[in-house]
């Protein structure tokens, strides 16, 4: 699948050589490096202040720009509806905390290397990136997904209706497109009532953008440090009732770490039908990518050469070969007092996988339907809803081990098929109690059955084997108006989580089979905010917290597997925190946002191998993040985004004895938006990345064995693209 070759004229004039992307004097492995932050309980007090200052600087920046415009009076922000809570409602009108994120002023000029780009300014969420698509970005909401080993685990994540997340919890993301992202929607904090398995929080991208003339066409393509390449084509056009929107997409990357390349080709297809009372949309996605793995590094090692991979992952020859087809359909029907929404869906996914100890060859096929009845009714004068539905899924894993000879798949030595069934019915009421205050209130109930079949029992025992758990998930909500613009809220919710597959299987004996002694995480939270708005003009939400987890599953690594994560059962945990976003339309064309997330995620009881891990801090959550954005439109068509980010020092081992360095980047886009020429248009766009070209740990590794925790960013890279459109009829 190696385009590279065949791709490399078309971007010679765009690609950009290397920058020297760290300097020898840097020290990761000082004190003073690790751990800039103020011990115990309290809010960050140091690197914050840098972020107030690259804030007002970004500002005063943008407002000095936008001296050019006469009208400066304050845009009203359109009221926000979202429909990740079950029913369409207005984001300000509902008992949790709820935001939206990945509109254009985010995701313009990106290099779209990473989610954290199209996820900038969310409060509660944390994306590190980790710019190794063999294992994907580690996300997590209010710490729950941070111990994943690979993709997501513990946040339920949809795009466009359709669930990444499998029924046994584990999600991957390879088949999302970063460009094709128009909206984000995030539900922070449990949400199994709603959701079920793995909802530590809920992710929902959409892709696509409004289809409203008879034909559109654009190509692009984009270069830059590190190897960045990129070809694009987006077409898209209406017939009637018909809209149809087709994206291809070539990705390569080379990689700021040794044996770090990556090479991807998405296809997209959307296919759109619409009559008086019902609306059908048809996804299609495929991707086929090819992903090498460099491994975490020792601190030793990350002070040597942060560029450098783990040797043994380069002597094993680790990565990923993926190829996955995927389709879901949505019919949606108006009711007169309400709709009805069905959703199926299905894939097939081939898998490649060395790792340091094994080669993984794993064949799946999923499929699943979720449909749900919205109802309204009047209580008086009012209006209430209820929601009743249900949701099935299936997964079929055909999984084979194979020795790893540096790469090359060896002996045989796992054959099993596993299967995975989920059935859930839930239901939900809104219930208005007066014109100012709302109850809302629900229950999901889930059965899944995990199923092993132990294909290899030649000279070996049999082990398979079943698993069956459930669990009843409820949640309530109470919603109060202070004002027209300003609400009160407060929420009941439980999560439950149980083992991935993966998670099952890998068992630290060496034994085969499902492990019966890891169990399904649970947690209850407990959740007060306020949100609102300033003048028609600024948006704000502040959240508080706190959930009570048992058996959090917590990885950890073995001298004798090397690369290979086990998980435990931990007694007890508690996440606590403070959320607080803020949406600002400064003025006509100029948009501040900006979030600061405090995170206290302990383990409260946790007694492993002898050693008690009571009061520690979970490793793999920031206590402190904070972001801003400052996106201007000027009058002119061009515009110019700059964000700064501040991550605190992250503890990465169950004792706390070892922190990746706190760390602070801005990055920096400016663009066209059309550059008209005849009937066409051009967009060029240009960005720099980690402005200062500071050295920082983008993603860590819990409890690696070795030390091997850091997983290195890249310095400052550069990127430009230029698009080019036609349009025909308003398109």
């Amino acid at each position: 699948m190696d385009w590279r070759s065949t791709q490399g004229w078309v971007l010679s004039s765009l690609t950009i050589g290397q920058f020297e992307s760290f300097s020898q004097c840097r020290n990761f492995g000082s004190p003073e490096s690790r751990n800039p932050t103020v011990e115990g309980h309290g809010l960050v007090v140091g690197k914050t202040t840098w972020l107030a200052g690259l804030a007002l600087g970004l500002i005063a920046a943008a407002t000095d720009a936008y001296g050019q415009v006469r009208d400066s009076t304050p845009v009203e922000l359109e009221p926000i509806v979202v429909t990740i809570a079950g029913t369409p409602s207005l984001i300000l009108a509902l008992p949790y905390a709820v935001s939206v994120g990945g509109d254009s002023s985010v995701t313009r000029a990106q290099p779209r290397l990473a989610l954290g780009e199209i996820m900038t300014a969310l409060p509660g969420v944390e994306v590190q990136n980790r710019y190794n698509y063999a294992l994907g970005d580690r996300l997590s909401i209010r710490g729950f997904g941070a111990r994943t080993q690979f993709g997501i685990r513990g946040v339920r994540v949809l795009v466009d209706g359709v669930p990444a997340t499998m029924a046994d919890g584990q999600t991957t993301l390879d088949h999302l497109d970063l460009g094709t992202v128009s909206r984000v929607e995030t539900w922070r904090g449990p949400s199994s009532a709603l959701y079920g398995n793995a909802s530590g929080g809920v992710v929902r991208y959409r892709t696509g953008y409004p289809v409203t003339g008879p034909f559109r066409q654009g190509f692009s393509a984009e270069g830059g440090t590190n190897g960045l390449r990129r070809l694009e084509s987006r077409t898209a056009g209406r017939m009637g009732r018909v809209t149809g929107e087709l994206d291809v997409s070539l990705f390569s990357y080379d990689g700021y770490r040794a044996h770090s390349a990556a090479d991807k080709i998405f296809a997209t297809a959307r296919l759109g039908y619409e009559t008086g009372r019902d609306r059908f949309r048809l996804v299609v996605t495929a991707v086929d990518l090819e992903a090498q793995n460099p491994g975490s590094l020792s601190d030793s090692a990350l002070a040597a050469d942060p560029a450098a991979a783990n040797p043994f992952n380069v002597v094993q020859q680790t990565g990923k070969d993926a190829r996955q087809l995927q389709l879901g359909l949505t019919w949606t029907r108006q009711t007169g007092a309400g709709s009805l929404e069905v959703t199926a869906w299905g894939l097939g996914r081939k898998l490649t996988n060395p790792i340091p100890v094994a080669v993984i060859d794993l064949d799946r096929t999923a499929a699943g339907a979720r449909g749900q009845w919205d109802h309204a009714f009047r209580v008086g004068e009012r209006q209430g809803r209820f929601l009743l539905g249900v949701e099935a899924a299936y997964q079929d894993d055909d999984r084979k081990n194979f020795a790893n000879q540096q790469g090359v798949a060896g002996q045989l030595r796992l054959d099993q098929r596993e299967r995975v069934g989920n059935l859930a019915p839930f239901v939900q009421l809104h219930l208005p109690l007066s014109s100012r205050l709302l109850l809302l209130g629900g229950v999901r109930y889930d059965w899944i059955r995990f199923q092993l079949d132990d294909h290899f029992t030649t000279g070996d025992p049999d082990d398979s084997g079943s698993r069956t758990l459930s669990a009843w998930s409820p949640t309530l909500g109470v919603f109060f108006d202070l004002d027209p613009a300003v609400a009160l809220y407060g929420n009941y919710s439980t999560a439950f989580e149980t083992p991935t597959t993966t998670e099952l299987i890998n068992r630290p004996d060496g034994s085969g089979g499902l492990n019966p002694d890891l169990e399904p995480q649970e947690a209850e939270s407990f959740e007060v905010g306020i949100k609102g708005r300033v003048a028609g003009s600024v948006e704000y939400q502040v959240a508080l917290y706190q959930a009570n987890v048992t058996n959090e599953l917590i990885p950890f690594e073995v001298p004798s597997d090397p690369g290979r994560t086990f998980f435990a059962n931990a007694g007890s945990a508690r996440h606590r925190g403070l959320e607080v976003g803020l949406d600002w339309r400064a003025a006509r064309g100029l948009v501040v946002r900006g979030q600061y997330t405090y995170t206290d995620a302990r383990f409260t009881e946790f007694a492993f191998r002898g050693e008690s891990f009571d009061g520690n801090r979970i490793p793999g959550v920031a206590p402190n993040r904070a972001e801003i954005l400052v996106a201007y439109d000027a009058p002119g068509g061009w515009y110019l985004s700059a964000s700064g980010r501040y991550v605190d020092a992250i503890p990465v081992d169950n004792a706390n004895d070892a922190t990746a360095a706190a760390y602070l980047i801005g990055d920096i886009r400016l663009g066209w938006h059309r550059v008209p020429i005849g009937s066409t248009a051009l967009s060029p766009f240009i960005g720099v990345s980690n402005v200062l070209d500071h050295a920082y740990v983008s993603a860590v590794t819990p409890n690696a064995f070795g030390g091997r925790y850091f997983e290195p960013g890249p310095g400052r890279a550069l990127w430009l693209g230029l698009g080019w459109r036609f349009s025909r009829g308003g398109g």
